[in-house]
């Protein structure tokens, strides 16, 4: 076949081996752009025969129709071997076919423009996809298929094309929108509106690029001029986006601000872990200079910054992280590898880091990894020379993440090929001879940091003619190591520079045959630490080896009660504190909560922890910080099922680190059993809520194994924990076999409250294996048991409600879901009126009460969000996008969904099958309700999204349509003076 080119979207014009072809006969052209208009399709002769003879056709049109379609083929086809079948314009059974591919006919190209442009667009790449839109409309060269315009049989397909056409334009203008070209299209939508004036969307085009263009007046005014003429002359009233629209634009709402011109680039939220720097970096400008611009050579991605402890590596690191994160497109990842004890914890350290959360089971590392994936980072380990075997951890990171940069500290390098090591040298020293005058000497880094902080005990300490030896002598005395200088630079608060010296020259000289097997360095550290200990008073020296206790910053409290100090001396516990602070080897702070903590240097934290090694009473003080840490669970335990579990939660959090190194202790070998099982018993719940279950159920099992003649009322709560921990690891019978032995403890010490918590337990597993008799029949008996607790009860409520809801009685389901948040409310347990209101909501949207079921979720939303659940969150969020969905807040609910699947991808959260296909039935639903561009342009808009935006977006809304009252303030915080008669026991107290 030879070239062809037809258009109909203007004048006809056909085009046949690069000559033009006129087609003079109107009827002749008739023909054609019928066949045009439904190309590759048989159309019929008796439909041709009412077009050309314009409903009166003769009583035999077919001989003349096929004169016109020989002359067609003439046309069409001027090379055709005469006698040969035509390959344009086929006979066939009833009618004819034309015959064209999508680069011969405009009608077909403006059709595959427009989905090529909707590929892009729901791909992510809007500048393709305006582009693509922008071609299929310049093919219009004027009325499209201008001889049918006034055969009424030929409207219906006229229409549908002129509605293509201006959808194309709707679209075009949403993407131009979308890239932030507010700009450069009003003028063309302000011409397609009053061409156009009843067609909705693009009165909301026109004021969205008003408004972005600075003209807010011109926006409302287009907005009202919209409801005016929709009025008088449809007599309607703006749909429900036009008239939020509307209030938006009268608002100022922020949310209409235009995009980042970049509108195809997914904006994710940057990682921002970096700590705080306490301290100005002084003295190292040149080396924070080279190790910024290691990773500015070719191939170099990982940096390990190397030297003896108390040379400043981590001081150096977070101000390279600070300089090195501002060319980090996704920022900076803090995770300090200190508190750490064993090289398994390294993977959920970094991802607790990232913001991710790990469900029982779950490698860590991977989740991590495929969430560095794709982005830019820096990632800083410190601390690793404690936790040398866990080098396999950032190959595997560096290997699956290719823009991932890694910045560790530590005494030793790791030993990796990819590694650039950066050895940190103590800081420079003056020399002796000649010495500098002290303008030159107030420059030499060691000096300056000797100034910076000998100012913060002594305000006008400074370098002059008389004191310049003696501040030569000082650093060089030191090693010019930055923390023997801090801790030296604390005593010219009680000493001058001379007398610091002297002692100093004493000291040093002596302690060293101590420390023989340390390296030179190290050895002035340890020698200079172990100067300024010997320099404290005894009450100093004893609450500072105690201190070695603890694993993470403690609070005030916590110190006083494990240093073993009675209850007037507690102002003296504060006084000694203050001391150590003022010798430069503590920091105290208040944390968020409002609480005095403790803080320490690892090396210094290192140093008390040997210290504490030397006591005869090691072990007893090691008691104490259990026994302490149990009793602080015993009173905030029960908080997390009370009204004050968010606070509790908090707290708990804030002591991990030492809650863990308690149960460990009290686990081991030296440890109290006793202990240990009152910890899982308190905590198990605690973990529960974090997720983080794999050791803590490890060790659990391990304690109860050896315990097996423990006090039932002990055994029970504890045996109980394990169970939900197991059951969340997958270990369905195993957590059966502990449910069933937590039933028998908690009946052995009659505690009924137990026995029924235990039950309803049981229950739930049943339902899982599908046995849902023998589930409804344990949850009926809990409810029949005078002495079940509320959440008990609420926990039964729930499982009988899932029952009738699977069952198909939605009636009952609806009941029994209504009573479990009635019961649940007042208990005040977020998380649990979480889960019974998202199970209601199921009900109330499957009643058809929408507005309802909305109003549900989204207190279960603000619920888990309070307890930082954000995988509760996640599938909050989805089932809300199918209530916005039945609502036809159809943008909304794309607007969720694709943040929701960019949480999952990042975390790698699965669906499972049946969550699957819910969320594909939603996306369908909605993507035939608004169609492909505007599907994909709010998808794009979705996936920018961070979870928190997501959910700030959904409650923003609630708040708007009246289902969620304005944010309260948040009461003040009730822990530790609570009384105990108004915290809320667990199911089982």
């Amino acid at each position: 076949m030879g070239a062809l080119w037809i258009r109909a979207l203007g004048p006809l014009e056909v085009i046949t081996d690069g000559e033009p072809v006129p087609v003079t006969s109107r009827k002749l052209r008739i023909v054609l752009e019928c066949l045009a208009l439904r190309p590759n399709t048989v159309v019929s002769t008796d439909f041709l025969a009412e077009a050309v003879w314009a409903g009166q056709p003769p009583a035999h049109p077919l001989p003349q129709l096929q004169v016109y379609a020989a002359n067609l083929r003439g046309l069409l086809e001027p090379g055709r071997p005469k006698g040969s079948a035509s390959h344009r314009l086929a006979s066939r059974p009833g009618g004819y076919l034309l015959a064209v591919g999508d680069d011969e006919l405009d009608l077909l190209q403006f059709r595959q423009y427009v989905a090529t442009g909707e590929q892009a667009v729901q791909a992510g790449k809007l500048v393709e996809g305006a582009e693509r839109l922008r071609h299929s409309l310049d093919l219009f060269k004027g009325p499209a298929f201008p001889d049918l315009a006034d055969i009424e049989l030929l409207a219906p397909d006229l229409d549908a094309l002129e509605e293509a056409r201006l959808d194309a334009y709707q679209d075009l203008f949403d993407i131009e929108l979308a890239l932030g070209r507010h700009t450069a299209v009003v003028g063309e939508v302000q011409r397609m509106v009053s061409e156009h004036p009843f067609r909705e969307r693009l009165w909301a085009s026109l004021a969205l690029a008003l408004y972005r263009s600075d003209r807010q007046a011109d926006a409302l005014a287009a907005c009202r001029e919209a409801r005016k003429t929709l009025a008088t002359e449809l007599g309607i009233d703006p749909g429900e986006h036009l008239q939020e629209l509307e209030r938006l634009v009268l608002q100022q709402d922020p949310s209409l601000g235009a995009p980042a011109a970049n509108g195809h680039h997914r904006t994710r939220q940057r990682v921002d872990t970096l700590p705080a720097a306490l301290t100005p970096l002084v003295g190292r400008e040149a080396e924070l200079g080279e190790v910024c611009s290691l990773y500015r050579s070719e191939g170099c991605r990982l940096v390990t910054v190397t030297g003896a402890g108390g040379t400043g590596k981590t001081r150096l690191a977070l101000a390279a992280a600070a300089r090195l994160g501002e060319r980090m497109a996704d920022g900076v990842g803090w995770v300090n590898l200190a508190p750490l004890t064993r090289v398994q914890q390294v993977p959920g350290a970094i991802a607790a880091t990232l913001g991710l959360e790990a469900s029982a089971g779950e490698d860590p590392l991977k989740i991590a990894s495929r969430f560095l994936h794709t982005r830019r980072l820096l990632l800083v380990l410190d601390n690793f020379e404690h936790l040398e075997d866990a080098w396999p951890v950032v190959l595997d990171m560096l290997t699956a993440a290719p823009d991932l940069r890694i910045l560790t500290t530590s005494r030793r390098r790791l030993g990796l090929r990819p590694e650039y090591e950066f050895e940190l040298a103590p800081l420079e020293v003056p020399p002796v001879d000649p010495p500098l005058p002290p303008r030159l000497l107030r420059a030499v880094p060691a000096v300056k940091l000797l100034l910076n902080r000998g100012r913060a005990v002594r305000p006008q300490f400074d370098v002059n003619d008389d004191n310049a030896a003696v501040l030569t002598r000082l650093c060089q005395r030191l090693d010019g190591l930055p923390l023997a200088i801090e801790l030296a630079a604390a005593q010219l608060r009680r000493l001058n520079e001379r007398d610091l010296l002297d002692d100093l020259e004493v000291s040093l000289a002596a302690l060293p045959d101590t420390f023989r097997d340390l390296p030179d360095r190290q050895r002035t550290l340890t020698a200079t630490m172990e100067w300024s200990y010997r320099l404290l008073p005894d009450p100093e020296r004893l609450v500072f080896d105690r201190l070695g206790v603890f694993a993470g910053d403690p609070t005030v409290t916590a110190i006083h009660a494990v240093s073993g100090l009675t209850a007037p001396n507690r102002t003296s516990t504060e006084v000694l504190l203050s001391a150590l602070a003022g010798h430069s080897l503590l920091r105290r702070y208040t944390d968020d909560a409002g609480r005095e903590r403790v803080s320490m240097l690892e090396s210094i934290r290192e140093f008390a922890r040997d210290r504490l090694a030397l006591h005869s009473e090691e072990s007893k003080i090691r008691r104490r910080h259990a026994e302490h840490y149990l009793a602080l669970t015993k009173a905030v335990g029960p908080q997390l099922w009370s009204r004050d579990q968010v606070d509790a939660f908090r707290l708990l959090k804030a002591d991990a680190p030492d809650l863990r190194a308690a149960l460990l202790w009290a686990a081991g070998a030296d440890g109290s059993k006793d202990v240990a099982l009152g910890l899982v018993g308190q905590l198990w719940h605690y973990w529960e809520l974090t997720g983080d279950v794999a050791e803590q159920c490890g060790v659990a099992l391990k304690l109860l194994d050896g315990t097996p003649g423990a006090p039932p009322a002990l055994q029970a709560p504890a045996l109980s924990g394990a169970a939900t921990l197991c059951w969340m690891l997958g270990r369905s019978d195993q957590s059966s076999m502990l449910h069933h032995r937590a039933l028998q403890a908690f009946r052995d010490a009659g505690n009924e409250q137990g026995v029924a918590w235990a039950t309803m337990c049981l229950a739930v597993q049943e339902m899982q294996r599908d046995d849902a008799a023998n589930a409804q029949r344990l949850a009926e008996g809990v409810l029949s048991m005078p002495l079940a607790g509320p959440r008990t009860r609420v926990g039964a409520l729930i499982l009988l409600g899932i029952l009738a809801f699977y069952a198909g009685d939605h009636a009952r389901a609806l009941e029994l879901r209504h009573a479990s948040v009635e019961l649940a409310r007042p208990i005040g347990d977020q998380w649990l009126l979480g889960i019974a209101l998202t199970n209601l909501a199921e009900s109330t949207q499957q009643a058809g009460d929408y507005g309802a079921a909305e109003r549900h979720v989204v207190e279960a939303v603000t619920a888990a969000l309070e307890l930082e659940a954000q995988g509760h969150v996640v599938a909050f969020l989805e089932q809300l996008a199918d209530v916005y969905v039945s609502r036809h807040h159809v943008e909304r609910a794309i607007h969720l969904l694709a943040a929701t699947d960019c949480y999952r991808v990042d975390r790698g959260l699965p669906l499972y099958p049946a969550e699957k296909q819910h969320i594909s039935s939603i996306l369908a639903r909605a993507r035939n309700d608004v169609g492909p561009i505007r599907f994909g342009l709010a998808w794009e808009s979705g996936r920018s999204l961070t979870l928190r935006q997501a959910v700030n977006e959904a409650l923003q809304s609630a708040r708007q349509t009246g289902l969620l009252p304005a944010p309260a303030p948040r009461p003040a915080e009730r822990y530790p003076s609570t009384p105990e008669s108004a915290v809320s026991p667990a199911p089982w107290s």
